[in-house]
């Protein structure tokens, strides 16, 4: 299954003189480097979990992008992010080349599932390869969430994901307590992103205990 390449490229001639450098990873022969607002690259968090759009900016923050850069740091493509964003590399390998992670704060404040969303990416001289499990619309791109009822951990073949969500009767109305727990498990097998998934009924927030993987499929 090949993964679908995240489109627009932007031209290499394109780019904003407020972008300063925060992040570089290696990435076999290339290298992957996060560009962000000076005003945010400057700080210690990059922004994240704080006010950074909120009144204190007087000036509308830059938007930031990935950047992919050869042996010779010649770029060689770049793609446009969320303002709020830092890169992780993962200990997985997709046939060689690293898997890293795009986070992207999309934090509102409020809300049990506002946070931060992670994408699993790998990069080549044609650009960024999203992970998308197989099966799963294309036109959707896949994101792990990270908030109060959701949350993610890293896995020696992948990803574990759990969130609760009210459990809806079909028919009827919803009492307001009947909770479901859903467990899903991200997991790369030959170049290829596979989900599984299982739920019950059940209870769980992101302030404590991971779930245990025996919760998980296999």
């Amino acid at each position: 299954m090949r993964w679908p390449l995240l489109l627009p490229l932007l031209p290499l001639a394109a780019g904003a003189a407020d972008l300063k450098q925060r992040q570089c990873f290696p990435a076999k022969e290339l290298r992957v480097c996060l560009w962000q607002d000076a005003r945010l690259a400057a700080r210690q968090d990059g922004g994240f979990g704080g006010d950074s759009e909120g009144d204190g900016w007087k000036l509308a923050l830059g938007q930031a992008e990935l950047r992919i850069y050869d042996s010779q740091g010649g770029q060689l493509s770049r793609l446009r992010v969320g303002r709020l964003s830092k890169l992780e590399r993962t200990r997985l390998s997709d046939s060689g080349k690293p898997v890293f992670l795009l986070e992207e704060d999309r934090s509102a404040g409020f809300g049990s599932y506002s946070g931060v969303e992670a994408r699993p990416f790998t990069v080549g001289a044609r650009g960024i390869r999203f992970a998308q499990p197989q099966g799963a619309d294309p036109a959707k791109p896949f994101a792990m969430a990270n908030a109060l009822k959701s949350g993610w951990k890293e896995a020696p073949d992948g990803f574990l994901l759990a969130s609760c969500a009210p459990d809806f009767p079909a028919k009827g109305e919803w009492d307001g307590e009947t909770f479901r727990v859903s467990y899903r498990r991200l997991k790369l097998q030959d170049g290829q992103w596979r989900l599984t998934e299982r739920s019950e009924r059940g209870f769980w927030e992101n302030e404590g205990d991971f779930p245990a993987e025996r919760l998980f499929p296999k």
